[in-house]
């Protein structure tokens, strides 16, 4: 027991420092989350407030926070925890018009996504709930490239007999990546 005790007492400060590094990546990702719903950005700074300002922000409730705190009730708890800790993050998500699977990193990973959602000029802030997003269903999908495989008709020979330098087998297949891309 003797050399758990000291264990812990060596590495409790690199637990503390790493903590104290990934609150700070969270509060940086907040304070441009904040920035874009037209509040000033050092509440992302503040513990509790910050929270308390977000639930405001996405889900139009300021006290939906408290929920969380079930944390310390144990086993049922940690599992009331994740439910609404994802209620958040999908809230979160379509307040900030991103697909609902976000909801997933928001939940785990808050600090990451936070900062790729203040960060990244492709995402605005849409109202709590994304109830300002009039956008359509498509455009709110992830960005990707979309390409048709085109099956092209063999080509006929031209009138004059000349010699091909290769002929194209019938199986082949040409994509086309000059789509239009509508938002």
């Amino acid at each position: 027991m003797d050399a758990f005790l000291t264990y812990a007492q060596e590495n409790s400060s690199t637990t503390s420092g790493s903590s104290g590094i990934w609150y700070i990546i969270m509060a940086v990702g907040l304070w441009k989350m904040f920035e874009k719903a037209g509040e000033p950005g050092w509440i992302g700074f503040i513990p509790f407030y910050n929270q308390y300002k977000l639930c405001e922000k996405v889900m139009n409730n300021p006290w939906y926070w408290l929920r969380l705190l079930v944390i310390i009730v144990p086993i049922v708890g940690w599992f009331m925890y994740f439910y609404f800790a994802y209620q958040m993050g999908k809230a979160t998500a379509k307040a900030y018009g991103q697909p609902e699977t976000w909801a997933w990193g928001y939940t785990f990973l808050a600090p990451v996504f936070y900062c790729i959602t203040g960060f990244s000029s492709q995402y605005s802030y849409f109202g709590p709930y994304g109830e300002g997003d009039k956008r359509t269903g498509e455009a709110r999908q992830a960005k990707t490239v979309d390409f048709d495989v085109v099956k092209q008709a063999p080509q006929k020979p031209a009138a004059e007999k000349t010699e091909p330098a290769a002929a194209k087998p019938e199986s082949e297949v040409e994509f086309d990546f000059n789509q239009d891309i509508t938002e």
